[in-house]
């Protein structure tokens, strides 16, 4: 404490870090240099000293497309090895998870690797395929779930470590396939089908749609008004979506011989919320989010409301049982009639309840299924949240409530099909009111994190992208 008080002096170990001192008057204090305040953190607080040299070595390691995709190699096959030979000789569980953190620190880094003022889609890009979808894939890995535990993927190491880092699901046998009648249109074919070939020809048609939007449409956005310049961003970003995904499952139809499971579905038909979110859009993240979250917390809940509701049902059986016993008793006896109640074994209240019973059937009453979905697209939102901080370096909590509020929303509409069955609006109005539902709230809460700034720079991205392609 001494030698802290006497830093601003001439002598003691901390001269060169000059520390302001009480004893210090105005004319002896000096401004210093960021070397000086980086030397006096690392000798006072050794864990702040550590994130500095954290940030420092990430800033020297920022590398373009060239080395990020050389890094990305590097990171599948060492990752894929390490869960291949190492994590999956573990017991299944707990063991496994503890193996994998090592993996899933170097995944949550890895988007960092890109310059946020250079490279912001590589920021973006890594983070979806590794440090969302590859730490989901590792979670079920762990409990001998999801796409790493296929049989065909797991005989083979390659196969392993490509699947395990690929943002896609290859297709299972036994799953039902698109089949295109010898009737159907070329149009329908060619927007429909899933072979390599096709791909790449909605792929081009998707690069040249996107190509005048950047070079024709985008520059008169200040003309544009506001909302409109909203709908072309959820173009703009379907259209790189599906480019990218579509791309790479042409690459492994084409060279490995695998047929991808699609990650659009005509997202713009839906017409309902869970339709949209849980069928059509990105369904790749959709059936990571439902085996990682919302199958585990529906089989905890539904559990736990068997487990409650087994004494109530023990105990209705055995009143029904001496109900009926009594009944027969009372029958026999002279003079005493007997009654309804007494021979159903069931009290008024319970008659009641088994009539709004039959009314609603118990399958469709699920309350565990609405608590899943609600904690499915709060866990969706989390991870839009730390992909937007991991863009701008900036929380503002609008991505979560985005999702919440679209997990409602979905929850009442299921409520509502529930109690209403015969409800039933034209298609059409269906559709008008899910899309405009989503862009309403989406130009409220989804738009605005990324359109202080991040927008024009993506924009800007990837322009040069299709410039040198």
């Amino acid at each position: 404490m001494g030698l802290i008080i006497l830093g601003g002096r001439k002598w003691g170990p901390f001269r060169k870090t000059s520390f302001k001192s009480p004893c210090a008057t105005k004319l002896n204090r000096r401004r210093r240099t960021p070397q000086e305040i980086g030397l006096t953190a690392e000798l006072i607080d050794p864990w702040f000293g550590f994130l500095r040299f954290f940030r420092r070595s990430y800033r020297e390691m920022e590398v373009g497309w060239g080395g990020g995709l050389v890094i990305a190699v590097v990171v599948t096959w060492v990752v894929g090895a390490y869960c291949y030979w190492c994590v999956r000789a573990l017991p299944i569980g707990v063991p496994r998870l503890l193996a994998s953190i090592p993996v899933l620190v170097v995944y949550a880094y890895l988007p960092l690797i890109f310059n946020r003022q250079t490279h912001l889609i590589g920021v973006a890009t890594y983070f979806c395929i590794f440090t969302w979808v590859g730490s989901f894939k590792l979670l079920l890995f762990c409990w001998h779930q999801g796409p790493g535990c296929d049989p065909w993927v797991f005989a083979s190491f390659p196969r392993f470590a490509i699947v395990m880092s690929f943002p896609a699901h290859i297709k299972r046998k036994g799953r039902d396939l698109k089949k295109f009648p010898e009737s159907s249109s070329w149009f329908v074919h060619i927007m429909e089908s899933e072979t390599w070939s096709m791909l790449l020809v909605r792929s081009g048609v998707k690069v040249i749609l996107l190509g005048y939007m950047l070079n024709h449409v985008f520059p008169m956005r200040d003309s544009i008004p506001k909302n409109v310049m909203l709908g072309l961003y959820c173009i703009q970003l379907y259209l790189f979506a599906t480019i990218l995904l579509e791309t790479l499952g042409a690459i492994a139809n084409s060279v490995f011989g695998v047929e991808l499971e699609p990650h659009f579905d005509n997202p713009f038909m839906a017409t309902s919320l869970e339709e949209f979110w849980a069928r059509r859009w990105n369904l790749l993240v959709s059936n990571m989010l439902r085996e990682t979250v919302y199958n585990p917390v529906y089989w905890l809940l539904k559990t736990r409301q068997q487990k409650l509701m087994a004494p109530v049902a023990n105990q209705t059986s055995s009143e029904q049982q001496s109900g009926a016993f009594g009944a027969t008793n009372l029958q026999s006896a002279p003079g005493i009639k007997s009654r309804s109640s007494i021979q159903e074994g069931i009290s008024e209240a319970q008659q009641q309840q088994r009539q709004v019973a039959e009314k609603i059937p118990e399958s469709q009453v699920n309350i565990p299924k609405f608590y899943a979905m609600l904690a499915t697209f709060l866990v969706s939102g989390l991870a839009h949240e730390l992909a937007v901080y991991y863009m701008t370096l900036k929380v503002t909590g609008e991505m979560t409530a985005f999702f919440t509020l679209q997990g409602l929303a979905t929850v009442l509409e299921a409520s509502l099909k529930v109690y209403y069955p015969q409800l039933k609006p034209p298609k059409l109005l269906c559709r008008f009111l899910t899309l405009g539902f989503c862009f309403i709230t989406s130009s409220y809460l989804f738009w605005p994190p990324l359109s202080r700034g991040a927008d024009l720079q993506v924009i800007a991205e990837m322009q040069q992208m299709l410039r040198i392609f």
